[in-house]
């Protein structure tokens, strides 16, 4: 049994805690899928335990929440500049982003988690026009619930097909999550090369 296997299997929520976090917090690793596996075991298997599933994600989704809530006030529009700059895809995503959040406001929060980086999105968003603090965690733990439920109740809804799914390809889990892990490094990289490159360009040449 490979690491992540044994990993698997002896800490589950460990796992899916660290797979939701590093999601929610704008890292190129969706975590819906190991929900929904996570619903198949446990309809058929009884573990992991659903309620607890329910509960770290809770938990783990609002830390991330918070965190984007928290640099959106502190930092505002600064960041969003910052983080817009290297990238036409988060640029379009704020632009969004703001647009929902101003035409149907806090309840946007509710189902962003559905759309792949509008979470953090909305959630920086929140912070950066002063949502108040208890609507802000209100509207995250609600979204968060049904983001979290929803997963589980498909996973348990098609457990068996999912989990032959699983078993045909869990030779190549390791492999997978390794090619992830690269392409991650790779990206996050690349646009710290981009962003030096820009800003040596843009520095006056003394002669």
């Amino acid at each position: 049994m490979s690491p992540v296997e044994s990993l698997a299997v002896d800490h589950p929520l460990l796992l899916l805690a660290v797979n939701i976090f590093g999601d929610q917090i704008g890292l190129p690793i969706p975590s819906y899928p190991s929900l929904v596996l996570a619903g198949a075991f446990a309809s058929k298997h009884g573990s992991p335990d659903p309620e607890l599933v329910v509960l770290m994600a809770l938990v783990v989704c609002l830390l991330a929440d918070c965190i984007w809530y928290l640099m959106g006030a502190r930092f505002g529009d600064a960041l969003t500049r910052r983080i817009c700059r290297g990238s036409p895809k988060m640029s379009a995503a704020f632009a969004q982003g703001r647009k929902a959040y101003l035409r149907y406001g806090a309840v946007v929060l509710v189902f962003a988690k559905f759309i792949p980086g509008a979470g953090a999105v909305s959630t920086l968003l929140a912070g950066q026009m002063a949502m108040p603090k208890s609507h802000f965690v209100g509207y995250s733990i609600l979204g968060s619930l049904l983001w979290c439920s929803s997963a589980l109740a498909l996973g348990a809804g098609f457990g068996g097909p999912i989990l032959y799914a699983f078993d045909s390809m869990k030779e190549y889990l390791v492999l997978g999550l390794a090619g992830i892990g690269v392409g991650a490094l790779t990206l996050l990289a690349f646009k710290a090369v981009f962003s030096a490159v820009k800003q040596a360009m843009r520095r006056p040449i003394i002669k």
